[in-house]
């Protein structure tokens, strides 16, 4: 009877995967619209549309640092008909930082996969003395304690970056937190504060300008954009990696047939050049990091920066 009811079961998800989807789906941005999770949505989405010939529905749920939507795609149905556009804060800086969360950010969710990498940039004012990772390491020795950087918010990948870098090049920077990037990227060009630690955009653009100077980048390798900033690993700082990455998640127990299917087809947009026009010029990086490996990398970061955290006490705003 246990094989009879397994063989069902399995004939019976294969079957749905064949037809899967044969309604609209439903794409949940925990976030407002605008920002970078929300460019990702939509970008892929009218993709999987265009694919499957099914509406794919963009539906923006913001709240609670991203919770409310986060809860509402871990608590539907294991369907595939409801997608999380996620990013690291749902899945690790939340659990890090609040002591009740509305969903298992571990258990709660199935990953499709990253289509998407934002690198985390070391960025100077112009008229600072400073045009490498060795000679910022050097400068923060010379001045321990009185070198500040700025980032888009305390707890925020750029905060944790440039605790990463303090811990691995043996420095000692102040943390100034900014609600959002757009005030930090403003004291930095006054020159209020020499450096900035964030995601491309919006700072990007006074980069080409020539009003800011990007000296490194946390991704493994260089990006498309500006290829001429090298990595921080590359200029001797071993174990440095700090990408922003976001992507595709469905709730825990989606049949991995259904899972493969939208990966498929998500992996074949981030082929396409006009997805990569939306991104790449910005300074992102377009990525098909599959859903093995997208939970390998979910895995990783947190136990990096959940460890970060602890050692070095940071406190939510």
């Amino acid at each position: 009877m246990k094989f009879l009811f397994l063989l069902t079961l399995a004939c019976s998800l294969a079957a749905h995967a064949q037809t899967y989807p044969s309604r609209p789906v439903r794409v949940v941005v925990p976030y407002g619209p605008g920002g970078t999770t929300d460019l990702t949505g939509r970008a892929f989405a009218a993709k999987l549309q265009a694919a499957f010939g099914q509406p794919f529905v963009v539906e923006n749920k913001p709240g609670a640092s991203s919770q409310i939507g986060a809860a509402d795609v871990a608590k539907a149905a294991p369907d595939g008909y409801t997608l999380l556009v996620g990013a690291p804060q749902p899945f690790i800086l939340v659990p890090l930082f609040f002591k009740e969360v509305q969903y298992d950010a571990e258990k709660g969710f199935a990953p499709v996969g990253i289509t998407v990498l934002s690198p985390n940039y070391i960025i100077v004012d112009a008229a600072t003395p400073v045009h490498s990772i060795a000679e910022l390491i050097a400068w923060a020795k010379a001045y321990p304690g009185k070198v500040f950087f700025a980032s888009s918010g305390t707890g925020s990948t750029g905060h944790l970056t440039g605790l990463l870098l303090n811990k691995l090049g043996g420095i000692d920077m102040q943390h100034i937190g900014y609600r959002g990037s757009a005030g930090a990227v403003t004291d930095v060009l006054a020159g209020r504060v020499p450096v900035l630690v964030d995601q491309p955009v919006p700072a990007i653009t006074h980069v080409r300008a020539g009003k800011l100077r990007a000296i490194g980048t946390g991704t493994t390798t260089r990006v498309p954009a500006l290829p001429n900033v090298p990595t921080v690993q590359e200029q001797g700082v071993a174990g440095f990696e700090s990408t922003t990455w976001f992507g595709f998640w469905a709730p825990a127990g989606t049949p991995r047939a259904v899972i493969d299917r939208l990966w498929s087809e998500l992996a074949r947009a981030a082929q396409m050049p006009d997805v990569r026009d939306k991104f790449e010029p910005a300074g992102y990086v377009v990525a098909a990091i599959g859903p093995d490996a997208t939970a390998a990398k979910v895995r990783a970061d947190r136990a990096k920066w959940t460890q970060l955290v602890r050692e070095t006490g940071v406190k939510p705003e």
